[in-house]
């Protein structure tokens, strides 16, 4: 018989030929070791899942909130602009001062995920006669984990 054969029950006793001794120990320790990579690979691919160090989940939520940020800056009434807490104001050529202030970007099954946003607002006058203004929105969405850290730059250009 083949390798197939690991035991051979003859008279109440196992017995095995001499190019059979080994083969049952390593058939099972081929097994083992193949049982033990797939189920370490599966482990790892859920435990980076649920304690957030797939980077691109951090990504995809920074990206995101992002896209929030370009709505919003969209759709604020151009008038309200100058007065909105949201965007301080700071003119062209100055030292950047913002806005800073940390937002919820996205939920984990095991925590919140935090970032910090920064908000500046140019505003530049076009025309001197007319006194006609527009408005450089920029919203500037950090995420950090860890070292490392993901930067996602909003920008809307508004203008009379």
């Amino acid at each position: 018989m083949g390798r197939g054969a690991l035991l051979r029950w003859r008279n109440q006793t196992f017995v095995r030929s001499p190019r059979e001794a080994g083969w049952s120990l390593v058939e099972l320790t081929i097994s083992l070791f193949l049982l033990m990579a797939v189920s370490l690979f599966g482990m790892n691919t859920i435990v980076s899942g649920f304690t957030m160090e797939n980077w691109s989940i951090g990504q995809s939520m920074t990206d995101a909130y992002a896209g929030i940020e370009t709505a919003y800056a969209q759709r604020i009434v151009f008038n309200n602009i100058s007065s909105d807490p949201r965007w301080s104001i700071f003119t062209y050529g100055a030292n950047a001062v913002g806005t800073t202030t940390t937002v919820t970007i996205g939920q984990t099954p095991f925590n919140t995920v935090q970032a910090q946003v920064t908000r500046t607002c140019c505003q530049y006058t076009l025309d001197p006669t007319t006194a006609a203004y527009s408005y450089m929105l920029e919203s500037y969405v950090v995420y950090t984990s860890g070292k490392r850290s993901y930067c996602k730059v909003s920008k809307v250009y508004r203008t009379q």
